[in-house]
């Protein structure tokens, strides 16, 4: 192969690469939450949603393992838009039919909408979700997302963007 060939080739290698890495973090992120899927106890029995405090973002929402929350601007009040792929970088917040989200000390408006044989948690009519992608609890790397993924805090205002990363622009605003 001569210096022009892998000129041309790498570029292409590249994007082969990012198309790897995409497809990996989206069936991680499926994968993720088929396994996070609560049960119905756990759901009847624990607290659902709670508020913290998160440095430059304030108080935000989180699920019951400590994980951020997430709203996506496409979608309209009690109807959820990220669906398929992007639920698998996106996993909704669900809990099993016939069950009540509870939320926190300072945490109200909590709702449902249906999703398959689960429910959705809403917070004032807004569709949740949590990141594939947050290593853990506290994290908030989808913040910014997109330009169409916030964290969520009471307010449901947007919360400051200053040093969260955003995306390269992917179509559909689903971060990848």
């Amino acid at each position: 192969m001569n210096s022009q060939t892998a000129k041309t080739r790498g570029p292409r290698r590249h994007r082969v690469a990012k198309f790897a890495v995409a497809t990996a973090a989206v069936a991680t992120g499926f994968a993720a939450s088929v396994a996070a899927l609560p049960s119905t106890a756990g759901a009847a029995g624990g607290t659902t949603v709670k508020l913290v405090s998160h440095g430059s973002l304030g108080k935000i929402l989180v699920n019951s393992a400590g994980k951020t929350l997430y709203r996506f601007t496409q979608d309209k009040p009690n109807k959820a838009t990220c669906t398929g792929g992007c639920a698998g970088l996106w996993p909704p917040l669900l809990i099993a039919k016939g069950t009540t989200p509870k939320g926190g000390p300072g945490v109200t408006g909590l709702g449902t909408i249906p999703s398959g044989k689960m429910l959705q948690v809403t917070f004032k009519k807004h569709p949740l979700y949590t990141y594939a992608l947050d290593s853990g609890a506290g994290a908030a790397s989808g913040q910014g997302v997109g330009g169409t993924w916030f964290v969520v805090n009471t307010s449901l205002k947007t919360a400051s963007t200053a040093g969260a990363p955003t995306s390269s622009g992917s179509p559909g605003g689903y971060g990848y």
